[in-house]
């Protein structure tokens, strides 16, 4: 693929941001990309200590802010919820006041007047992986402190066909070609069955890989360890993460070594079902 069709591609999909596969001296480096460009999992989940079943944390993230909401229990026993509008304090960490509001019964006619909040405190919230976090925070001078986990509810259904551009970076690869980054598109075919996964990916060249192994997943994020052979002989293990799945789209990143050439490889990948 040429680089100006590479950066065609890369628009058609509006995924200049990302960073991809090179294992073919064929992948062109796409100006434009920074692949040193922060990437991070959307936080956006259920959390909960399994140890501690009845109570969590929901949150939701926009751009760099998230929203939480706890739902615990009171000195009383009484199950409650107080909220937090959490903003960036550090590397993977957020923190802001929390508040605990009272309003209408549901049943009635609302009366917006009727609501009152009233900071209780404060959370922090704090992330140690792409699956678990610390969760700290103070209700009415009690301090708690929880690590916390993305709660799984079901698997998500990652089979289908997807158009794919993928950035990423090589290095120890004896062909000086394939060292460094570059960006694609590929074909990603993959076939699920709960905890079993496969990947086929094609290059427009016609090259071939495919990825099989054990499927993992935390909340909506899933892990995939898996052995993988290319139509090129080459062979080796990847590690896919902060894999996600959205409407029509799948979203990822990977790390992994070839056992037969020594390439190193790490980066990022979004596909899109095509129309």
């Amino acid at each position: 693929m040429s680089a100006r069709a590479g950066r065609i591609a890369t628009r058609a999909f509006a995924l200049a941001w990302l960073a991809a596969l090179p294992w073919s001296a064929a992948m062109s480096t796409v100006p434009g990309i920074d692949a040193k460009t922060a990437y991070s999992a959307d936080q956006s989940d259920l959390w909960w200590n399994p140890a501690e079943p009845g109570w969590g944390m929901q949150i939701v993230q926009q751009a760099d802010v998230l929203f939480a909401t706890l739902f615990v229990y009171d000195a009383a026993g009484q199950p409650t919820f107080v909220t937090a509008t959490l903003s960036p304090s550090g590397t993977l960490a957020w923190s802001g006041d929390l508040y605990r509001s009272t309003g209408p019964y549901s049943g009635a006619a609302f009366d917006p007047g009727a609501v009152a909040y009233r900071k209780v405190g404060t959370l922090n919230f704090s992330r140690t992986s792409a699956a678990l976090a610390l969760a700290q925070y103070s209700v009415d001078g009690v301090a708690v402190s929880k690590n916390v986990q993305r709660q799984l509810l079901r698997y998500e259904n990652m089979s289908g066909s997807y158009v794919a551009v993928v950035n990423m970076s090589a290095q120890s690869c004896p062909q000086p070609s394939d060292n460094g980054q570059s960006t694609q598109q590929f074909t990603i075919t993959i076939t699920q069955d709960r905890t079993l996964m496969t990947l086929r990916w094609r290059q427009p060249d016609g090259t071939t890989c495919e990825f099989g192994g054990s499927y993992g997943q935390q909340g909506h994020v899933g892990q995939l360890e898996a052995t993988y052979t290319c139509s090129t002989t080459e062979r080796g293990n990847m590690s896919f993460f902060e894999m996600t799945n959205g409407v029509g789209m799948i979203t990822g990143r990977f790390q992994g070594h070839s056992d037969n050439t020594g390439c190193d490889r790490r980066g990022q990948f979004t596909g899109l079902v095509p129309f």
